[in-house]
């Protein structure tokens, strides 16, 4: 079985690269405040594991991540945030793609969630429409390892000169192997930014393409299951759905860059300041329910600091102390 389908970069195929390299491009040209690029880069890493678990049939929604339920399903979302660390903490250029890697990826993706987790399959695997049927049988198990070096000779020997490309094809290559119980899909995923950062093809800010996919997933879905066959569609559906993404991630780059009131804070400070201006007039009792996972004493440390900077105002000195936003 050849999981590596041969391929050849069309015209429409080349526009789209082209599109997505001058956005590349333009993300690189001009220096971005650190405060709006952690931002943007927080959002964007953030909509990439949410939907990427949504593609899988996790509901939640972005503004569900703020509540104390669901905590299994958060769970899947933030084990996919740790592995976007992972790779942009292990991940140098030029450093090949190994077994280790897709293992340490899997592990993460799934701890505390399957029994398996880092571990190969050691049976039959299948992909599994909504209605529970089959509709693609992974290879035997004793064929993961040979398909798996086939994939990395693919991905490490830099004979593609478009990134891109490589990133997406080894995508595709990864799905057809199948290699685990559980969790191919969203670590199919994160194996295409792996491979970008291994060839230094970085955008400064992630690029959530997962969002697309999710908005689309039975497009996505056909272009998988056909992709060994038909790779020019499977390419240019995924280069579309990139380029797409890319778009939004410029239009809220500007959108922050232009605001007319433009206020750099820390991530956590920014949001603490909307907050308290979205409603006007906050008890602090109020603000420790909306950021639980901050404590009593930070928050108070975060609140005097906005207040120093003149953007907020304590009304009162006891505990029933309200904070707005001044004028």
């Amino acid at each position: 079985m050849n999981i590596i389908p041969a391929y050849t970069i069309t015209n429409d195929l080349w526009e789209l690269i082209s599109k997505i390299e001058a956005l590349r491009l333009l993300f690189s040209s001009f220096e971005i405040p650190q405060p709006v690029q952690e931002k943007i880069r927080r959002v964007s890493l953030l909509k990439s594991s949410l939907f990427s678990a949504r593609i899988e049939g996790n509901s939640l929604k972005l503004e569900d991540l703020e509540s104390t339920l669901e905590e299994q399903k958060k769970k899947e979302i933030f084990n996919i945030i740790e592995a976007y660390k992972y790779i942009e903490k292990s991940i140098h250029l030029n450093e090949p793609i190994t077994v280790e890697l897709i293992m340490n990826l899997h592990r993460k993706v799934m701890e505390d969630i399957h029994a398996d987790a880092g571990h190969l399959r050691r049976e039959m695997g299948a992909i599994f429409n909504e209605s529970g049927v089959a509709v693609y049988l992974s290879p035997p198990q004793e064929q993961i390892k040979p398909l798996m070096n086939q994939l990395f000779a693919y991905i490490n020997n830099n004979r593609e000169k478009f990134p891109l490309i490589t990133g997406l094809i080894s995508h595709l290559g990864f799905e057809k192997i199948h290699p685990f119980i559980d969790g191919n899909g969203r670590v199919g995923r994160l194996l295409i930014n792996a491979v970008l950062k291994s060839k230094g093809y970085d955008f400064s800010i992630p690029i959530p393409f997962e969002e697309y996919l999710d908005e689309h997933k039975n497009e996505y879905y056909q272009a998988i299951d056909t992709g060994l066959k038909d790779p020019h569609a499977y390419l240019s559906f995924m280069l579309q759905a990139f380029h797409q993404q890319a778009v939004k991630v410029k239009d809220e780059l500007f959108h922050e860059l232009q605001k007319k009131e433009t206020i750099l804070l820390p991530p956590r400070q920014e949001e603490l300041y909307y907050v308290i201006k979205d409603h006007r007039m906050v008890s602090f009792d109020f603000l420790r329910r909306r950021f639980l996972k901050v404590p009593p004493r930070t928050l108070r440390y975060d609140l005097k600091k906005l207040a120093e900077a003149g953007l907020i105002t304590k009304i009162g000195k006891t505990r029933g102390s309200y904070y707005c936003v001044k004028k």
